[in-house]
């Protein structure tokens, strides 16, 4: 098996981007960073079980270095618009596994095996949704032409510091960029790091193709395709304007001919009504709350617009939550009633309505929210995830057990809900289930060993059941060979 020298892994620990200023890269380490050691050669990952595998692997040492936002509310949103988006694509049968990095600078990435991330920032700064939907798009491009592969074809060792690259590129902006700066703007990297990414970025040729696909699905899925490269020109005018190069910009360089190729194909299409569902809004407001330092003044400026007259449904929304983090509930739950009156199975309203309540130590009330909530929304991780808070509270982990299970069962790699799982059976008292939950848990985000250690207390505990012996050892070797399938 081919595998990368040490002189060649020693090249990925340099810190490519980064929220930081230029001349803090120096001094950041990313000795803390464990990058994957591709040793995979290149005619073994034509299969898609290999790229799924490969993008697994690529997910768990994301988790391992990489803050992800956690309310999978967000998450969701970006599930629900890239597959509305993905069935205009040319992939046959699109599966794909999202993240989304606590970051505020502007990035989104690709990854064989349908690995799809987004960062927080990207999610902010956008004008429009078909701007979000522009991005995601062209992400979708790069899998459906399976340019990882096709790199490969042309140089069997360049893609693999690619792949480590990106990841140590995420991990160093998440590091410096999300504590400052301005909003959605990682601050630029020096020239050495730039050139470095350059090289490991994919062929103008493969970004183009990207674009070209991207502006068809985007298309067809009824946005305006104007919003893919409008998205494009604004972050390049920012670099020109302020002096910082947008991360996403670095990962994806655009040259005067993919410009010149943009403006060609934009111009044979008709203009479209942009699209902005309900949902991009409402997930906007949300991520504004969450991040701002200053939620005094956010309320203000939330009330102010409120007093002017028939407000949109994101500022109502908006308001209630910052009223929620000010821990001033009451007017939480008043600014978020008319809302729920007027969609009252929204599950963004209802998530708002449990949180209000949990708030309020109403346990029982936001466990009634939840189940009237998974009663229409049955599949909902988000409700599911909402509902555990408070039926952990009662002591009460059968009202949405078999729920989580059933969930599982569907979403095996889901981080999330093995935590939740976690939780679940440690209050159930279910030792077995504890320590199983522990296992996934531990290794979904890169703890081999630890994984191990409870895998290893789960047999102990199953030393008399053979068939339950014989499952575990099973999980045990399957979690080995994956660990160490692209490694040395």
């Amino acid at each position: 098996m081919t595998s990368l020298s040490r002189p060649a892994l020693a090249l990925l620990m340099i810190p490519l981007l980064s929220g930081m200023p230029a001349s803090a890269h120096v001094a950041h380490s990313f000795s803390n960073i464990e990058l994957p050691e591709l040793g995979q050669s290149a005619d073994l990952i034509s299969d898609s079980a290999t790229e799924q595998r490969l993008g697994q692997a690529f997910l768990r040492q994301l988790r391992a270095t990489t803050p992800m936002w956690p309310d999978p509310l967000v998450r969701d949103y970006v599930e629900k618009l890239t597959y509305r988006l993905a069935v205009h694509s040319p992939l046959t049968d699109p599966k794909f596994t999202f993240v989304v990095v606590n970051d505020r600078s502007i990035n989104a990435f690709a990854v064989p095996g349908g690995v799809l991330g987004i960062n927080t920032g990207l999610i902010l700064s956008a004008e429009t949704e078909g701007e979000v939907a522009g991005v995601m798009a062209h992400e979708i491009g790069h899998l459906s032409q399976r340019h990882f592969a096709r790199s490969q074809e042309a140089n069997r060792y360049n893609q693999w510091l690619a792949l480590g690259g990106l990841l140590a590129s995420i991990a160093a902006a998440s590091a410096g960029g999300s504590s400052g700066g301005d909003l959605g703007f990682a601050v630029g990297a020096s020239a050495q790091a730039l050139a470095i990414q350059n090289r490991l970025s994919y062929s103008r040729a493969f970004e183009q193709e990207a674009d070209r696909i991207g502006m068809q699905t985007l298309t067809l899925a009824g946005y305006d395709p104007r919003d893919m490269p409008n998205f494009f020109l604004r972050l390049e005018r920012s670099t020109r304007q302020l002096g910082y190069v947008p991360e996403f910009l670095l990962t994806h360089p655009l040259s005067t001919t993919r410009l010149s190729d943009l403006e060609r194909r934009v111009g044979e299409q008709p203009q479209r009504q942009r699209i902005n569902t309900p949902d991009f809004r409402l997930i906007q407001a949300r991520l504004q709350v969450a991040y701002s330092s200053q939620i005094n003044e956010v309320i203000s400026a939330y009330e102010e617009s409120m007093r002017s007259g028939n407000p949109p449904n994101y500022t109502r929304l908006g308001l209630s939550l910052a009223y929620l983090r000010q821990g001033e509930t009451a007017k939480a739950k008043a600014t978020l009633a008319p809302l729920l009156a007027e969609e009252p199975n929204r599950i963004d309203y209802l998530v708002t309505a449990m949180d209000i309540a949990f708030a309020e130590r109403d346990f029982d009330a936001a466990v009634k929210l939840g189940q009237r909530g998974l009663a229409i929304h049955p599949e909902s991780r988000t409700l599911i995830e909402r509902i555990s808070r408070p039926a952990l509270a009662l002591g009460k982990p059968e009202i949405f057990r078999m729920t989580l299970e059933n969930a599982l069962r569907q979403h095996p790699n889901d981080i999330q809900l093995w935590r939740i799982m976690s939780d679940t059976a440690t209050a159930d008292k279910d030792t077995m289930a504890a320590f199983r939950a522990r296992a996934e848990l531990f290794f979904l985000s890169n703890r081999l060993a630890a994984a191990e250690d409870q895998l290893n207390n789960a047999l102990r505990l199953a030393a008399n059941n053979y068939s339950l012996t014989a499952q575990l050892q099973r999980r045990l070797s399957e979690m080995r060979r994956l660990d160490a399938e692209f490694r040395r």
